[in-house]
């Protein structure tokens, strides 16, 4: 009977993904081990998946449903994480302990598929302050093959909007005064150690409901991602939104009725930043579908004897300056406005988004006509007056 050689194997296009892969052979099974760990310098607990590849006669799915199949056991590998300076000398290490984020608050599930899922084991250390010009080096010891794995990683420094001017207050221009949409473009510059970058627009909106509580919520666009053509930085990646799209996506993210629900008050919108290290960039490249003839790909990998990818992601927000100048900004600062409610949507696009249907308020001291009667509420009226004042200076 035909062995089936299956290892549990976690995919990324910059955000966690999984992909599971089954693999039919005859050969002997020997000790395969698949790793996945990406650090990131704006997070202070990092993760390391590690698994391992398992065979054996009969139903593959029902091995696939036994965890002690495709995780080390507790004690089974010992992993280190070691720090180094830009000039190559010593400064720390880190022991990575086992845990099953299922079990911690707040859970860290994974996703559904074919391998069991009582568990989710993770090798994790704690650090508020990964280098971005340090090197980053992995070693996993088994035990009890005495078999060593390393790879090493240095780490995508952060990406920054190029023109500060396209996020200020009004510059946002995604709908003209006749409701026609428009589109936006961002520069943006990535750093060293780059690989690629992937922009998301976020709106962001507050919801206000009757008992005077509220809710900050947030609708999320993605404007791609895109390959650098250098790792030292300073070129120029352009993303655009289109207007359609972001109208499109508030229409059907965005409920129409929400029980209690007052009012809803249009907020700065901010940018998302995620930069991809090279290997990282690379590992995504190779695994990317092929639009050939030639369907082989070539395997990569930046780890000695193990399979997978040890790399950095950066993620960075950009937000628009108001009258909060925190260098960490706070909720308010995200959610607040400049003088006079203004947001860094321009009038027309305020007002087309306040013709909608999805109860915005007004925010401007001065009325913003709207092509059919009622117009929209000032906020300062509909909301909780206390609030309103701490988010509007004015």
């Amino acid at each position: 009977m035909m062995k089936n050689l299956i290892y549990l194997f976690f995919l990324s296009s910059i955000f966690l993904s999984s992909c599971e892969t089954e693999i039919d052979t005859i050969a002997e099974y020997k000790d395969i081990t698949v790793v996945y760990g990406l650090l990131n310098p704006n997070e202070t607990d990092h993760y390391i998946r590690i698994t391992k590849a398992f065979s054996g006669e009969g139903n593959a799915n029902d091995m696939a449903n036994d965890a002690n199949n495709f995780y080390y056991a507790d004690g089974e590998i010992s992993v280190t994480i070691d720090e180094y300076d830009a000039s190559g000398v010593f400064k720390k290490s880190f022991s990575l302990s086992r845990i099953d984020v299922n079990s911690i608050v707040p859970p860290i599930p994974k996703d559904d598929g074919t391998f069991d899922n009582s568990q989710n084991i993770l090798y994790k250390f704690t650090e508020p302050n990964i280098k971005q010009d340090y090197t980053y080096k992995l070693k996993i010891v088994n035990n009890t093959l005495e078999k060593e794995i390393t790879a090493e990683t240095t780490i995508a420094n952060n990406p920054t909007l190029a023109n500060q001017v396209q996020f200020e207050k009004g510059s946002i221009k995604l709908a003209n005064i006749n409701g026609t949409y428009l589109t936006h473009s961002f520069t943006i510059k990535p750093s060293f150690n780059t690989g690629r970058v992937k922009v998301n627009f976020i709106f962001n909106y507050t919801e206000h409901y009757t008992n005077l509580t509220n809710q900050n919520k947030q609708v999320k666009i993605s404007l791609g991602e895109q390959k650098t053509t250098s790792t030292e930085g300073g070129e120029v990646l352009v993303y655009t939104i289109e207007g359609s799209n972001l109208f499109s996506a508030l229409q059907n993210n965005i409920p129409v009725t929400v029980a209690n629900l007052k009012s809803r008050s249009i907020s700065n919108a901010t940018l998302e930043i995620i930069a991809a290290g090279t290997d990282l960039s690379t590992y995504i490249s190779v695994n990317e579908p092929s639009t050939s003839v030639n369907q082989t790909k070539p395997e990569f990998t930046n780890l000695t004897n193990a399979l997978g990818v040890f790399s950095s992601r950066n993620t960075t927000l950009i937000y628009s300056p108001s009258f909060l100048t925190q260098s960490t900004p706070e909720p308010e600062s995200l959610y607040g406005f400049y003088d006079d409610g203004q947001v860094n949507y321009d009038n027309n696009t305020l007002k087309a988004l306040l013709s909608m249907g999805l109860e915005f308020c007004n925010p401007r001291n001065e009325p913003i006509t709207l092509p059919v009667p009622p117009p929209a509420p000032r906020c300062e009226t509909v909301i909780d007056t206390a609030y309103w004042y701490t988010i509007n200076p004015n």
